[in-house]
């Protein structure tokens, strides 16, 4: 609504978003610095470019920066119904990797469930129970994952783990069961699985410049092509 004195990038009327978090969003007004706020393109629209900012950058992010992933890959991941799991499997249909979807039950209907993640460029679709890898053999889905994605923890990130091909990579990026994932040491020695954390506020921090460049035009692009 105002700029102060010397602010340089952000003028009337353009639109911002907090780019550090814990500086309060439900309120009418505020008072922020100009390096806390990250201006929103004008070509895009404030509600697109606020999920690009949070899930849709954190599944980009996991794609672009773990994995080194070729196509005809293949790639697992929990939570397979969230914002962030819809948009890796859209993401990894664009890039032409296969995508192992795992998800709750949740209401006794799991085929709605699987049929709509197939539409989103899903390969396979799991419930996540029991042994997935047992299920990949019986599914005949012989490429195992390269890479795989956890938000969930506890049971959920083994049974993830274990459908990971030797040498494979697990990165943790939430934790929704609030158990933290444990492997017996047959997985870190006979297995060498490589595990790793991904945390959106801190990849920002650290790429302030490349954030502030906003390639959110051509992601959205991508999702709606």
């Amino acid at each position: 609504m105002k700029v102060g004195p010397g602010v340089k990038n952000v003028h009337e009327n353009d639109w911002v978003l907090p780019f550090r978090p814990d500086l309060g969003a439900w309120r009418s007004l505020a008072v922020w610095k100009e390096k806390d706020v990250l201006k929103v393109p004008a070509e895009l629209m404030p509600l697109e470019y606020l999920a690009m900012h949070q899930e849709m950058c954190v599944a980009y992010r996991l794609l672009e920066d773990f994995g080194a992933l070729q196509p005809g890959d293949a790639v697992a991941l929990n939570a397979a119904t969230s914002a962030v799991g819809q948009t890796v499997i859209q993401l990894c249909s664009i890039l032409k990797l296969r995508v192992v979807a795992v998800a709750r039950d949740l209401g006794g209907n799991f085929a709605k469930t699987a049929t709509w993640l197939k539409s989103l460029g899903a390969s396979a679709v799991l419930k996540d129970a029991g042994d997935l890898k047992e299920e990949l053999g019986e599914l005949k889905f012989f490429a195992k994952p390269k890479l795989a994605f956890d938000c969930v923890g506890g049971a959920s990130a083994r049974r993830l783990a274990d459908t990971l091909e030797a040498g494979g990579q697990l990165v943790v990026y939430g934790c929704l069961s609030g158990e933290a994932p444990q492997w017996g040491w047959e997985q870190w020695v006979h297995r060498e699985l490589k595990v790793c954390g991904f945390n959106m506020q801190r990849w920002m921090d650290g790429n302030k410049k490349v954030s502030h460049a906003a390639p959110g035009k051509r992601f959205l692009w991508l999702l709606r092509d």
